[in-house]
């Protein structure tokens, strides 16, 4: 019985460690990755939300230029994510390499369904007759 309950004590500890610990370790490890490429220039988001370009880096400490000339600085570790860069749009006369336009999206209420337009298409006496309830009741 101590081997059978030794076997799935260490069943468990494989099932967290696959599905909890090693996720967590991958994220951490991608984190510090893009922390440590940070440059000047790059645009990013902070944990709070705010965007900014990067202007210089310390040790533990990055400047961002959130506006014109309005610098803040704030730990490393708030940076969330580098913003990738958008593409750029092509010049007028130049045609875009994907699909001309969207088809504009079809509101439900302005769609007709087949069972709204019966009733009116259809004479009275054409009509499938109600069920009535008992007299009785």
């Amino acid at each position: 019985m101590d081997g059978g309950f030794l076997l799935v004590i260490v069943v468990l500890f494989a099932f967290m460690y696959l599905l909890l610990i090693r996720p967590q370790r991958q994220q951490q490890a991608r984190q510090r990755e893009m922390l440590n490429s940070l440059k000047p220039g790059d645009e990013v988001i902070t944990v709070g939300g705010i965007y900014g370009d990067v202007v210089e880096i310390e040790d533990d400490r990055v400047a961002l230029e959130i506006a014109e000339d309005v610098e803040i600085e704030v730990s490393k570790r708030a940076i969330a994510s580098v913003v990738p860069p958008e593409p750029e749009e092509p010049a007028e006369g130049e045609e875009e390499s994907g699909p001309e336009s969207e088809p504009e999206p079809v509101l439900a209420a302005e769609e007709e369904t087949d069972l709204e337009a019966a009733p009116e298409a259809q004479p009275d006496g054409d009509r499938p007759a109600a069920q009535e309830e008992p007299a009785g009741r």
